[in-house]
Formats: C-alpha cells, structure tokens, sequence
C-alpha cells in the first residue's frame, strides 16, 4: 500500500503545479523553474507508473480478454491525458501561432484532462486491487 500512498503525494503535487501553471500562465508570467518541473515530474511519473504495471503483469494474466482489453484502454487514456497532453503543451506552446487567450483554454482544458486522467488511474487502481483480492480469497464475483 505505499506505493499507492507515495504515488497519490506525486500526482496531487503534479496536479498542483499544473494548476499552478495555468494560473500564471493566465497572468502572463513564465516561471522556467515550474514548466520544467512540471516536464520532469510528468516523465518521472510516468515512467513509475509504467515499471510498477510491468511488475503487476503475472497478477493480469488472470483475466479475461474483455478485461483485458478494458484495462489497456483505460491505462493509454490515462497515460495520455495525464502525462503526455499536458508535456505536450507546455512544450509546444511558443511555436504555436495562437492568441494568448486560446493557449489559457487549451491548458484550461488540457489540465482538467490530466486531473480526469489521474481519477480514471485511481478507479483502476482500486478496481484491480478488488479482483486481486477476491483472486487471492477465492471469490470469483467481482
């Protein structure tokens, strides 16, 4: 249970820099110091998140191929809206021939993105918490 604990800390303090990156954004100020923290955080989670579901892989060979596929769905979607989108942005933003008001509702919406990738990491976390416990237990209702 600790990494779930220590990964939450990461993702509510990745969440908070990119709100924090929208704001003054919004405001009009550049700090290099958060757009690369955000950009670093962002490749550190995502790579965590990537070694420990390379970790978890014997537990999901225990599934059936519509969960399967369910869950690799759901693992991309969270993957990218979480970790790729917002780098992306961030990254691309100064090449971009946009006005300063459609790049503050791109990151607007971009950040809602990450914060509703990070609660579909979560549901899929404790969703597959709950059929490993019930594999271990021996219950077949998931």
């Amino acid at each position: 249970m600790k990494y779930g604990s220590a990964f939450i800390y990461l993702n509510v303090v990745y969440a908070a820099g990119l709100i924090c990156f929208l704001i003054l954004f919004y405001i009009n100020i550049q700090i290099i110091f958060l757009t690369n923290f955000i950009i670093i955080v962002s490749i550190t989670l995502l790579l965590i998140k990537l070694a420990y579901w390379y970790s978890i892989r014997k537990t999901l060979r225990n599934i059936n191929s519509i969960d399967k596929q369910k869950s690799f769905l759901l693992r991309l979607t969270f993957c990218i809206f979480t970790y790729i989108t917002p780098v992306y942005c961030i990254i691309q933003e100064p090449h971009l021939v946009v006005s300063h008001y459609v790049s503050t509702i791109t990151f607007t919406i971009v950040t809602v993105l990450a914060i509703i990738g990070m609660f579909i990491e979560r549901w899929l976390f404790f969703t597959e918490s709950k059929r490993n416990a019930n594999l271990y237990y021996g219950n077949d209702a998931v």
